[in-house]
């Protein structure tokens, strides 16, 4: 058959390498891009005779207007609702009769369907995750059950302090731009939408080439390589879509605040920071474990333990395929507000101006391989990563780079990070008046 021809002609095996965090011998991963643009990576493992299976899709809140903020979430839960011969009960027993479990997730940069089950059932479960991807029913019924589960997460996302201040600080960082958009949407623009509106957005990004489908357990390769390419060889290239308006370059608003009648404040602090790929990101990286990640860290040690300051506190730093932040937060007591700020801007202080000690970056450094390798442990996360990877453009192999870039990062490294991007700054704060 031709889509299973293609498979061959286009696969790519890799070597065999170390698995990240076990140090024993893995087999080789298959890549190969299909005729119709869709990529497939495929990781054998002859550990548990277990399968997962994610298909990636191109599409996230970033691909959102403000108007219909939500649209890719509330399609994400819809599809496991049903396709065009199946119920959602159907759906579901479909997944349990091959020992496993059927899931949707959707984020800013992407969308997910998740399979897993026993190994010796893949091929129903890539038969599964192929129908629900490309003949959804998307009945009325369904569409509105999912709105009004959607509504209730959104509502419960509205009750959580830090989440508003998250929310809000997006806002201030990207202002109008798609990046400042909740992933989830919000109360107004969900309520607004309906069944064309999901049907137009599946039309428009659930094209093959926009999926990467990562597959990781005890199967052979080759076998799901040639499946995939004859389960998806019916499936034609989408339309090229317009290009994003690009980040803002600086931070939008220097502060926002909202007023709530909590216990305590919370306050964070955000600074733009380049995307997945940029030579800085690994750097900002081990940076941002330094400030906020451990109870080692610079900011629990200082802010926490020390000053007594925060009841939370840490540092994140998301990875994006455009213009990303990293992000300073503290929960506090209402009376420590400008107390706490100015502890966090001095630690930042410190960075932009003094040397990380030795000691204390390889600890940082220890801590991001570590928590990465423990993270890889499972089928579902080594899919999860190779597809990530692939769809964000580094490529699945991106794995076992990553550990070695982190390792090469020096206290030259952070100080200039620090310089070039803990400059301007917005804030955000909700609590008490």
């Amino acid at each position: 058959m031709s889509g299973r021809a293609g498979a061959r002609f286009l696969g790519r095996p890799g070597l065999a390498t170390l698995d990240p965090g076990s140090g024993k011998a893995a087999s080789a991963t298959l890549r190969a891009t299909l005729p119709n643009g869709m990529t497939v990576v495929v990781r054998e493992s002859a550990g548990a005779p277990v399968v997962a299976l994610t298909l990636f899709v191109g599409v996230g809140s970033r691909d959102e207007t403000a108007e219909r903020n939500g649209v890719t979430a509330l399609l994400g839960r819809t599809l496991l609702k049903g396709t065009r011969t199946r119920s959602a009960l159907e759906v579901a027993q479909a997944a349990e009769d091959a020992g496993g479990v059927l899931e949707s997730a959707t984020d800013q940069e992407y969308s997910e369907l998740r399979a897993r089950g026993l190994g010796r059932h893949w091929p129903a479960l890539l038969a599964l995750l192929h129908e629900v991807a490309t003949s959804p029913g998307l009945a009325a019924t369904e569409v509105e059950r999912e709105r009004q589960a959607l509504l209730a997460q959104i509502r419960g996302l509205d009750d959580q302090p830090f989440q508003v201040a998250n929310r809000l600080l997006s806002r201030a960082l990207y202002g109008t731009h798609p990046y400042a958009l909740s992933a989830a949407g919000e109360l107004a623009s969900v309520t607004r939408l309906g069944g064309d509106d999901l049907r137009g957005h599946f039309e428009t990004f659930y094209t093959p080439d926009r999926m990467v489908l990562a597959v990781s357990g005890q199967v052979a390769g080759e076998a799901v390589l040639r499946e995939a390419a004859e389960a998806f060889r019916g499936s034609a290239r989408g339309a090229t879509a317009g290009a994003l308006p690009p980040p803002p370059a600086r931070p939008v608003t220097p502060g926002v605040r909202e007023i709530r009648s909590t216990q305590q404040t919370h306050l964070l602090v955000g600074f733009l920071a380049p995307p997945l790929g940029h030579p800085d990101y690994v750097p900002l990286k081990v940076l941002t474990a330094v400030l906020g990640s451990g109870m080692s860290s610079r900011l629990f040690r200082a802010l926490r333990d020390e000053a007594g300051l925060a009841y939370a506190v840490g540092a994140f730093y998301p990875t994006r395929r455009e213009t990303s932040r990293l992000v300073l937060h503290i929960g506090t007591a209402p009376a420590h507000v400008t107390e706490a700020e100015a502890g966090l801007q001095r630690e930042v202080a410190r960075l932009r101006e003094e040397p990380v000690p030795g000691e204390e970056l390889e600890r940082a450094k220890t801590f991001l391989t570590g928590s990465f390798a423990l993270d890889l442990r499972t089928n579902a996360r080594q899919t999860f990563y190779r597809g990530f990877f692939e769809l964000m453009g580094v490529g699945h192999d991106y794995l076992a780079r990553y550990a070695a870039e982190i390792e090469a990062v020096t206290a030259a490294d952070l100080e200039r990070v620090a310089r070039r991007y803990l400059t301007e700054s917005s804030t955000a704060v909700v609590g008490p008046d």
